[in-house]
């Protein structure tokens, strides 16, 4: 009790300041409609700023919820889009009336998946995504970021879980092209940096400069997917073929949403290439 009377003698005084002060205040605000009016609209902005802040904090922990939408959103969108390209193409009918007649042309399916973990700075890299057998997933699947950019394509599933080969793994391999006119390249990584591949056996018709964009030549994938730009390039040493140093287009070290591409036909591809090569 002697200690609590010595608490009170310490900060009576103190109190006494706040509750004064609190007083005036209060009449100060009430004593004009101007002063009441100032004081609401300054208690109002400060509310509005505290209440900003508590909402951009909310969102930013739910942007990773967004992001997942936003990608099986793609994943739709893509598959609405190249069944209209693939309806239309070569004055196909309207796709109303090939799908009254019972017809399916949809060549690619597209699933969403969350990246669950991967690595960057080894010789043979992989990432693991959160879809499986279970969802649909199969081995050598195409897969890409949801803005179109070459990832890398899928090596094995488990029923709810798949592996992905990216471009930064040395055992990596797909096909591109030259975007401005069409010529074929062989695409490898040499394991020296995360932010480069090669393009190799590039005709010495095809002209290379530095800022052309290649894209990926695949079944795996359709067109339009970007694999990076040429910084440099150089004839071999018996002049019969072009390299080219590629800077990566997607961003390998931040993946978090990717789309898995399954083309329909590419049994039925693998098992013709395959007939052709043991005859």
């Amino acid at each position: 009790m002697h200690r609590l009377i010595e608490f009170i003698k310490r900060i009576y005084v103190v109190v006494l300041f706040i509750l004064l002060e609190g007083l005036a205040l209060w009449q100060y605000a009430a004593s004009t409609p101007y002063t009441e009016a100032k004081i609401l609209s300054r208690t109002t902005w400060f509310g509005g700023l505290v209440s900003g802040a508590v909402s951009d904090v909310a969102h930013f922990f739910s942007l990773p919820d967004e992001n997942r939408v936003l990608t099986a959103r793609v994943a739709e969108l893509e598959q609405t889009l190249d069944r209209e390209r693939e309806m239309r193409g070569g004055g196909a009918l309207p796709v109303e009336q090939v799908e009254a007649m019972g017809f399916d042309y949809v060549r690619y399916r597209y699933y969403s998946a969350n990246v669950v973990s991967m690595t960057t700075n080894r010789q043979r890299n992989y990432v693991v995504v959160d879809k499986g057998e279970a969802d649909g997933i199969v081995n050598n699947m195409g897969v890409m970021t949801p803005d179109r950019k070459l990832v890398g394509y899928v090596v094995s599933c488990s029923e709810n879980y798949s592996v992905v080969m990216p471009m930064l793994n040395t055992e990596f391999g797909i096909g591109g092209r030259l975007v401005d006119n069409n010529y074929a390249c062989s695409i490898r990584w040499s394991g020296s940096s995360s932010h480069y591949v090669e393009a190799i056996d590039l005709s010495t018709y095809a002209n290379p400069q530095v800022g052309m964009s290649v894209e990926v030549s695949s079944e795996r994938l359709p067109e339009g997917v970007l694999i990076g730009t040429i910084e440099s390039y150089e004839l071999n040493a018996v002049s019969t073929a072009y390299s080219a140093k590629l800077r990566i287009a997607a961003d390998l070290a931040a993946l978090d949403n990717v789309l898995l591409v399954e083309n329909v036909h590419y049994g039925e591809i693998e098992e013709l290439l395959e007939s052709v090569q043991s005859n």
